[in-house]
């Protein structure tokens, strides 16, 4: 509204006028206002070689797409995934956090589509097989489709159909957009719109699936939100870890939550969610995990007690004896003098110590009545 800075009216903005959906250019960090006014960013905004936004700046370049609109809704019967307290990621070329293969056990996990995208020879091998025999797990196998921003748009709705067909897992995550806060409103609420018109298309599998929580603002979290639940989405993942290392999880969680718990009361349903990358367990009661925290710490030595993280040599749990079946008695001094004569062995124990601490604790947490 103030100035055009995404280089459209707002009067013959799609999104500014299907109800209202963008407010306007409100946003007091635009990378392309920061870029005429003379800050450009290396990779990311015009004169470098190559700039993302050139589509949506009102300074020349490419011809702007025609935006995403909202497809027409369809329906579809769906039942709860009913995740666990906690479900741990893998990293599927890393058979170490194959932890079942240590005699535990979990009843379902997450393996990210994006690293055998990166790994052909084991994307082939996992297609050949699916998941379940390749990996030889018995739990539930729920595919995130989570994935660094540059490996998003190299794939259509086809690919991922048959990625999902051929992978067979026991659900699967609408696929994932790129959102930031401070690129232009056009830009976001285009993903916005991407993200519903897949979660429309996804309707067309049989199999269970998982709705994602994304948007560069509350605004375009309920919209998504909203328009998945009206399609029947009651499983739901909020990708979680660049919110929390920047210090703004905490109080867009809390209004996440009360969308959802609306949200289920006027469609009578019961939603669930999992915060998804966050090592760290917040001060909300019943929400669900995941992270590969468990595993990617155990390297650093840092040691979780009751969900929260140590170094190993803090007073407060060094000398506490631990009885899960990792360290059966076992102090963190005894894991720290592990440490010095087999570190491959110490950090194996304190990993499978990290994901039993992870294990332990309530059932999802449920909106609705």
């Amino acid at each position: 509204m103030r100035g055009s800075k995404c280089g459209v009216s707002c009067r013959s903005c799609y999104y500014y006028d299907f109800r209202k959906l963008c407010a306007g250019c409100a946003i007091e960090r635009c990378l392309v206002d920061s870029c005429i006014n003379g800050t450009s960013f290396s990779g990311i905004t015009h004169p470098k070689s190559f700039c993302k936004l050139r589509t949506y700046c009102p300074i020349g370049g490419e011809r702007r797409p025609l935006p995403v609109l909202l497809p027409r809704l369809r329906k579809k019967d769906m039942l709860k995934i009913n995740f666990p307290s906690f479900v741990p990621q893998i990293d599927i070329g890393n058979r170490g956090s194959w932890f079942w293969r240590e005699g535990i056990d979990a009843p379902a996990i997450f393996v990210p589509l994006w690293q055998m995208i990166l790994n052909g020879d084991l994307l082939s091998e996992a297609l050949s097989k699916g998941l379940h025999d390749f990996l030889n797990f018995n739990g539930k196998i729920l595919l995130s489709t989570v994935m660094p921003d540059e490996l998003i748009d190299k794939l259509t709705k086809d690919d991922y159909f048959k990625l999902i067909k051929e992978l067979k897992p026991d659900a699967a995550m609408i696929p994932d957009n790129y959102t930031y806060v401070d690129a232009p409103l056009y830009q976001s609420w285009s993903q916005t719109m991407r993200l519903i018109s897949l979660a429309n298309d996804f309707l067309d599998l049989d199999i269970p699936l998982i709705g994602l929580i994304k948007g560069a603002n509350l605004g375009q979290i309920h919209v998504s939100l909203s328009r998945e639940v009206e399609m029947n989405y009651v499983s739901f993942v909020m990708p979680a870890r660049e919110l929390f290392e920047q210090g703004l999880l905490g109080d867009l969680l809390s209004h996440v939550l009360i969308m959802l718990k609306k949200l289920g009361r006027v469609n009578n349903k019961k939603l669930e969610i999992v915060i998804y990358g966050v090592g760290r367990k917040l001060g909300y009661k019943g929400i669900s995990y995941s992270n590969f925290s468990w595993f990617l710490e155990a390297k650093h030595g840092l040691y979780f007690r009751d969900g929260k993280l140590y170094d190993m040599r803090d007073e407060k749990i060094r000398f506490k004896e631990c009885y899960c079946d990792a360290c059966r008695g076992n102090m963190p001094q005894d894991l720290i003098n592990l440490w010095v004569e087999s570190p491959e062995s110490c950090k194996r124990i304190l990993a499978l110590h990290n994901l039993l601490d992870w294990l332990r604790g309530s059932k999802s947490w449920v909106g609705g009545r």
